[in-house]
């Protein structure tokens, strides 16, 4: 019955994971639009793993680039916004259920093993080396996908500095915000873990959507293991992840690497 309400408990979260997302970024899931077709207001050039072309540049340089990524001013539509706040305060109310629910059985060490692992795909260390792999054959998707997963870095950071939520391990309750506070026992709120995975899954899904369920599959596992190992709360990882989609539109949206006009 235990592993039956875990089993449950995780396809439910999963799939507030993908459905949130679905909802939060439209845009990632549009699919591929021949180059020079007119979109609105501007330029399209798909990028998609079959019959892969280089697009045309602007005569930029990675560091105007850099500077456009990290200097540009910070967006966030009020629906999107208002679907977050929503989204992780529902689960707020839910935290301890979901989290007992997840952790609820007994755990065998092959599970542990397994869950560390996937835990740490979504480290930033992890993650760049997955867009040092990337590099070898599409190095502007890997330019793309370092810089999101950077910039949700920066923004995990700071939130959790600002909010001060004592992690599950400190036997605190979910309910522990202490406000601005620099310690590792109280960052809870957002998961970088989370953040990380959705921000390299968001590009990956931009650039290769056809692969886009895989992604974002992949990396509801990480934000779930995030719970799994004691880390953070389920409203954690959820905010992680909205972090992360927000991120790495951002990203693509500032850089003029590949002139990606939304």
């Amino acid at each position: 019955m235990r592993r039956a309400s875990f089993l449950i408990t995780t396809i439910l979260l999963l799939g507030c994971c993908l459905g949130f997302l679905v909802l939060m970024s439209p845009r990632v899931f549009a699919g591929a639009v021949l180059a020079e077709h007119e979109l609105g207001d501007g330029v399209v050039f798909a990028i998609s793993s079959y019959g892969y072309r280089e697009p045309e540049r602007d005569c930029v340089g990675i560091v105007t680039d850099l500077h456009n990524i990290y200097t540009s001013p910070i967006q966030v539509k009020e629906s999107d916004l208002c679907l977050v706040i929503m989204g992780t305060g529902t689960m707020l109310l839910v935290d301890q259920d979901v989290y007992d629910r997840i952790n609820a059985g007994p755990r065998s060490p092959e599970a542990g093993r397994i869950s560390a692992v996937v835990t740490e795909l979504g480290n930033s260390l992890s993650a760049l080396a997955i867009c040092g792999l990337i590099s070898i054959k599409d190095p502007d998707t890997a330019y793309l996908g370092a810089n999101a997963v950077a910039y949700s870095g920066i923004a995990c950071l700071t939130l959790k500095a600002a909010f001060g939520r004592a992690r599950p391990w400190t036997d605190e309750g979910p309910y522990s915000f202490t406000g601005p506070r620099i310690s590792d026992d109280y960052n809870s709120m957002p998961s970088g873990h989370s953040a990380t995975a959705f921000a390299l899954a968001t590009v990956l899904a931009k650039q290769y959507p056809e692969y886009k369920y895989v992604f974002y599959a992949c990396a509801s596992l990480i934000a779930v293991s995030r719970v799994y190992v004691h880390a953070h709360w389920p409203s954690d990882v959820l905010a992680g992840a909205a972090l992360g989609v927000w991120s790495a539109n951002h990203v693509m949206k500032s850089s003029r690497i590949l002139e990606i006009r939304w």
